[in-house]
């Protein structure tokens, strides 16, 4: 296997204004195919542990979910009961202040069916603050997961995806071994294996079950689209208004 995708969700739910926030009907067409395909699935733990062994399945996929929702108790019900693994990253002052996501004792019970991750303390952009408050947001958020579960997690889940060298450096120092970001792109193997990055494909609740194939059987067409998206968004606002870069992308795209 020298290529495989990596899912990444955020919650499950009825919230239709959520774009990241995934009908729970459509979740489980989208799981039960995969088993249908015969692909394993784990999170970032499995990841690790068969990258110790070198032994990979012919047909492979990672799934996580990001933030720490409560949802994330039934999401991890409906994978451990068809055998599927995942790692669920959390934000502890989300979880600590925030409406519908995991206390501790939800977590504690998470953990017991499914791995739980970092997704730091406060959920900032990694690449815009200093080095001590890198540290500070890795290594607590870690300790945290830590104390609660009883055990060890080796999974990180950067914020919004922002990462540059020297979070990766402070990552494995802290000691994680996999980072999770949210590159929009499939992964190679060889990469994977020698930068301890994942890139992460974002599941978005407007998705049909026939875009959801197209991510995981690694359609080039699918990946260009969002790249080029992400591209486009990324413009300084003074050379194209939000109104004519969804024109442009309508045209190029339709």
């Amino acid at each position: 296997m020298k290529n495989f995708v990596a899912l990444m969700y955020h919650s499950l739910g009825d919230h239709p204004g959520n774009a990241y926030n995934i009908d729970i009907n459509n979740f489980k067409d989208q799981i039960f195919w995969l088993r249908s395909e015969g692909y394993i699935v784990e999170g970032f733990h499995d990841f690790i542990k068969r990258r110790d062994t070198n032994k990979w399945p012919n047909r492979y996929a990672i799934l996580s979910f990001d933030d720490g929702y409560k949802s994330f108790l039934k999401a991890a019900e409906i994978l451990n009961d068809i055998g599927f693994t995942a790692t669920f990253f959390i934000t502890k002052d989300w979880c600590k202040n925030r409406k519908n996501f995991l206390s501790d004792l939800e977590i504690k019970e998470l953990a017991s069916i499914q791995e739980i991750g970092s997704h730091t303390v406060s959920h900032p952009n990694l690449t815009k603050i200093p080095q001590q408050s890198i540290h500070y947001e890795l290594f607590e958020s870690k300790k945290w997961i830590e104390d609660i579960i009883q055990g060890h997690t080796h999974s990180l889940s950067v914020p919004g995806g922002s990462i540059n060298s020297k979070v990766i450096k402070t990552a494995l120092e802290v000691g994680y071994k996999l980072i999770g970001n949210s590159k929009e792109w499939w992964n190679r193997m060889d990469y994977v294996l020698s930068s301890n990055v994942v890139n992460r494909v974002a599941i978005r609740r407007s998705y049909s079950l026939n875009t959801f194939k197209n991510i995981v059987n690694i359609n080039i067409n699918f990946y260009l689209k969002r790249r080029l998206r992400s591209y486009l968004l990324y413009l300084p606002k003074s050379m194209f208004s939000d109104q004519q870069i969804r024109m442009i992308y309508k045209v190029l795209f339709s």
